[in-house]
This record gives C-alpha cells, structure tokens and sequence, in this order.
C-alpha cells in the first residue's frame, strides 16, 4: 500500500474509531496555533523533499529504487522528510478535526511506516549505496 493511503486510512479509521466510540473532543489553549504549525511544517517538508528528488531526477516512489543518494538540504534534517511531512500533516488533520480517533490512529500508521516502509528502504539503501548510506546515517537521525 502506498504510503499517503496509509496515512489517509489512518484518518478514516480514525473517523471510523470518533463514530463508534464518544471519545471527549480535543481542545486546548492554542490548538490552532500547533495545527497551523504542523500543517506548514508538514507542507513544506514534502514540498521541499519533492523539488530536491525531482530536480535529482530520482524517483517519489517509495518501491523503485533510487538513482541518487540524497543528503542535502530537508535531507540533511531528516532521511524521511516526506513520511515526516505526512505525520505532520495527518496529525494537524486530527486536531483541526478535535478527533482522538484520527490521533490513536496514527500510531500505528507510523509504526507501520517506521518499521516495514521505512525498514525495507533503508535496506535497500544500504545495499545500493554502500558506505555513504552508513555515513549518512551516522550524521542523519531516521525521522528527526
């Protein structure tokens, strides 16, 4: 399953989970503010690490593999800037929503994320890319 439909049925079965369960609505002092935050914060993430891929002319897709190592810029702050931008996102949708559905639902979306997507392509990597993927790693942390 592609990552933004992971991220996306977290949402729904999030909305799903808010429907069957009265869970309290979520709301605080500031919410908007960190909603806001994240949602640009998340935009530019994706934003960013898209230009620099396609301006690698390396592929978006998370299955095929890459032509270029890429360790500069958003990926000098993150080896997963998009999945980071995604968690972003998804997490800004549930507070704008006050959801606690869509909140628990995004644990195991990134679980899923972190340890099967995330863990087949840093193999992947690794094999392809040899030691500079290892230096990379050692100089950039897997989400933040």
């Amino acid at each position: 399953m592609p990552p933004p439909a992971l991220y996306l049925g977290g949402l729904l079965m999030g909305y799903g989970l808010d429907r069957a369960i009265t869970f309290p609505a979520i709301g605080f002092t500031g919410d908007i503010w960190l909603m806001l935050a994240l949602a640009v914060i998340g935009a530019l993430l994706v934003l960013s690490a898209v230009i620099q891929l396609r301006l690698a002319k390396t592929t978006l897709m998370p299955h095929r593999a890459a032509s270029t190592l890429l360790t500069n810029g958003v990926f000098a702050l993150s080896r997963n800037p998009i999945y980071l931008g995604f968690t972003c996102l998804a997490t800004a949708m549930a507070l704008s929503q006050h959801s606690v559905g869509m909140l628990l639902m995004q644990i195991p979306v990134v679980w899923v994320i972190h340890t099967h997507v995330i863990a087949a392509e840093e193999a992947f990597h690794a094999q392809k890319f040899g030691e500079q993927w290892h230096d990379y790693c050692r100089r950039t942390r897997r989400w933040i």
